[in-house]
């Protein structure tokens, strides 16, 4: 086994972002939760926009607006989220107050450098109000069921939108999932490569955890930022799978194993006994 400690974890780690991609992605998000919840639940849709949209606005007004503050002409439409200017005004002023302070990059005039922390805060936070949204509005069974739904064919769009690749061993996987989790400053983390078709991680500290835990509301940042990869769906035409066992948002670590699926089919994934103590071994 090859075991290697990555102390990555940094709050001034900056990366470079495309605002007006980054922001079409996010508005496509909320468009693709409205188009859905109206397929699968019309009956709450005005009510969900209306919450949400109080959230979203009570959070914008808790922020402090910060100095290097830029803003951005999105000229894209969306059939959903349109009928809904207030939404899509917010959800922007939102994301910006958030990954705000930013500044030029010098390699290329269409991006900007940001925190990768800040960049996290946004994207992470908008997704915990939308989920809270659903939780609120029906229960937190109900509305997890709800949202499952929508995550489902969420993750099917973009699966058919971008398709997975299928000429990609595990171990360069692992390497480039690695390197930009560095360079984004995302984690504390451990990896050990049980073969190479197959490596298991352990995460100590992570941006998904960190930028959501002082709502004090695990079960819903949960399935705000790591469910999605935890659903069936998600693996689904993957040549690359990833499973685990527990998440920071409940526990003191989070177990993530990958794996080749044309070598293993299923493969036992590591105690979390035996995770909890890679890299540890003369500690």
């Amino acid at each position: 086994m090859e075991i290697k400690i990555h102390k990555c974890y940094d709050t001034k780690a900056e990366t470079e972002v495309e605002p007006v991609s980054w922001i079409q992605g996010q508005l496509g998000s909320v468009n693709s939760v409205i188009k859905y919840l109206a397929e699968f639940k019309p009956e709450i849709v005005e009510d969900y926009i209306q919450h949400l949209i109080k959230r979203v606005k009570n959070a914008i007004d808790s922020i402090e607006k910060k100095g290097g503050y830029y803003d951005f002409e999105i000229k894209e439409k969306f059939e959903f989220l349109d009928k809904y200017p207030d939404l899509r005004k917010l959800t922007q002023k939102f994301l910006l107050a958030h990954a705000n302070p930013m500044k030029k990059s010098p390699n290329d005039p269409e991006k900007y450098l940001a925190y990768g922390y800040n960049h996290s805060m946004a994207f992470r936070r908008i997704s915990y109000h939308r989920v809270k949204t659903f939780a609120e509005l029906l229960g937190k069974e109900e509305g997890v069921k709800l949202y499952t739904k929508i995550l489902n064919r969420m993750i099917e769009d973009a699966k058919e939108k971008n398709p997975p690749k299928s000429d990609i061993s595990n171990t360069k996987y692992c390497e480039k999932a690695i390197k930009s989790w560095c360079e984004y400053g995302m984690a504390d983390f451990t990896s050990c490569v049980l073969d190479k078709h197959k490596t298991v991680f352990r995460f100590d500290s992570c941006f998904a955890h960190e930028v959501l835990k002082d709502f004090n509301d695990p079960d819903i940042a949960y399935y705000a930022s790591c469910y999605g990869a935890d659903l069936p769906v998600f693996n689904e035409g993957r040549i690359i799978h990833v499973r685990r066992a527990q998440t920071l948002h409940h526990a003191d670590f989070c177990d993530e194993l990958y794996w080749d699926a044309r070598v293993h089919d299923n493969p036992e994934q590591p105690s979390l006994e035996f995770t909890k103590k890679i890299g540890r071994e003369n500690k």
